[in-house]
């Protein structure tokens, strides 16, 4: 049986830190291929306004343009409403019988997984891989994850990308360099749809 990533969040914008974690956790745990799954409405971002969905989906499909083992997955934006992983893996799980799948995440989530619908559905349908940030240890990860459902994610250390789709969009709003942040492919998406500025 295939291993499929799925690799899912705002990407607003996707960075070369997304991109890194993806490469990593493909080669760490032997994935096959991985699926980059923009949301729509994160449940818990309700009262963010993030960049429209065709943007997002044109900024990842520019970064990943080139890498045969990266796809992006819209199924999330093609479904109504609010955004639940355990419809998406539902979905995907019906979609791709063949594969075994792996949802990678960061430790900002997990912790907040009790609080997430269908929880445990969520950890029976995929292997959930939580991505650490550099500075944290394994221990320190792992606090705030409900005790019951820690056991059953892998929690791995990201290299040394760390960079922030948040930091990007202050950048672009104080006219500074997002270069060496994100593709050329995205810079140029961005200056050319006039994303993340500041309106006057």
């Amino acid at each position: 049986m295939r291993k499929l990533g799925v690799f899912g969040g705002t990407f607003d914008p996707i960075h070369y830190g997304h991109l890194r974690i993806a490469e990593e956790a493909r080669e760490r745990f032997g994935l096959d291929h991985i699926l980059f799954v923009p949301n729509k409405v994160s449940p818990f971002k309700i009262g963010y306004t993030s960049t429209p969905a065709a943007l997002r989906v044109e900024l990842v499909r520019g970064a990943i343009a080139g890498n045969p083992h990266f796809s992006l997955w819209t199924g999330e934006l093609e479904r109504e409403g609010t955004s639940y992983t355990v419809e998406t893996l539902r979905a995907l799980a019906q979609e791709f019988r063949d594969a075994h799948l792996y949802f990678l995440t960061g430790t900002d989530a997990v912790r907040d997984i009790g609080k997430w619908r269908e929880p445990e559905a969520c950890l029976a349908l995929a292997q959930f891989v939580a991505f650490y940030r550099p500075g944290v240890s394994e221990a320190e990860a792992r606090i705030g994850v409900p005790d019951e459902l820690e056991p059953r994610i892998i929690f791995a250390a990201m290299n040394g990308l760390d960079i922030s789709s948040t930091e990007i969009r202050q950048r672009m709003q104080a006219s500074r360099s997002i270069r060496y942040l994100v593709p050329e492919s995205v810079v140029a998406l961005i200056e050319e749809k006039r994303l993340y500025r500041v309106v006057e």
